[in-house]
């Protein structure tokens, strides 16, 4: 596949060494961030199910544990994307890594990895581990559903920055994967790129009082 849309995000991540991060404390982990290319851009995202043991209820990429079988972060994200939505590998080509990003709280390391996909694919969630899945287009990822740390939603006050697309709130370790995504498609003149946040150096939270 070789299409405008590919070109851009390879350009956007051609300059790109991602920072790998040792952890030893930490469990490895991998998730795929999904773009189809039509009608729009569109990224994919999971709502996970409220039985998982970690992250429950929150909006997330496909993803999940990095296995000693997984032969790397890529096989890992693709693997667990055809575990959770049922996206076929074959379908998704690689165009590029964020940098790892740890999540601090629940003791993870993520490798985020980007994938364009072929089309807008045929999903088949699994129930154990998401509830529903959203598409959401990129140009609907703007400044102005951005939400700085301490907002109010639904009567939930959100300690990072967020995006809230359809009263869907995006945030925690999603939100920074996402500001570092949509900086660097920004960069590659793809979308306008967020604006400033103090969020994260908030992070990590303060111990309880």
């Amino acid at each position: 596949m070789s299409t405008e849309l590919e070109r851009t995000l390879r350009g956007a991540f051609a300059d790109h060494q991602p920072i790998t991060l040792d952890m030893p404390e930490a469990r490895a982990a991998a998730v795929l961030i999904p773009i189809y290319p039509a009608p729009e851009p569109t990224i994919i995202f999971t709502v996970r199910s409220e039985s998982l043991p970690s992250h429950k209820g929150q909006i997330s990429f496909p993803g999940g544990s990095i296995d000693p079988d997984d032969a790397s972060p890529e096989h890992a994200a693709l693997r667990e994307a055809e575990e959770e939505i049922g996206l076929d590998p074959s379908s998704v080509t690689l165009v590029g890594r964020l940098d790892d990003m740890p999540t601090f709280v629940s003791g993870y390391v993520v490798s985020p990895i980007v994938g364009l996909l072929d089309g807008r694919p045929e999903l088949t969630p699994n129930p154990a581990e998401v509830a529903h899945v959203l598409q959401v287009p990129l140009d609907d990822l703007v400044d102005d559903i951005r939400r700085e740390p301490g907002f109010s939603e639904l009567g939930r006050t959100y300690p990072t920055e967020a995006w809230v697309w359809n009263e869907h709130v995006i945030w925690g370790v999603t939100a920074r994967l996402l500001r570092d995504l949509l900086a660097r498609l920004g960069a590659a003149g793809l979308t306008k790129p967020p604006g400033e946040t103090t969020s994260w150096n908030q992070w990590p939270p303060p111990e309880p009082s």
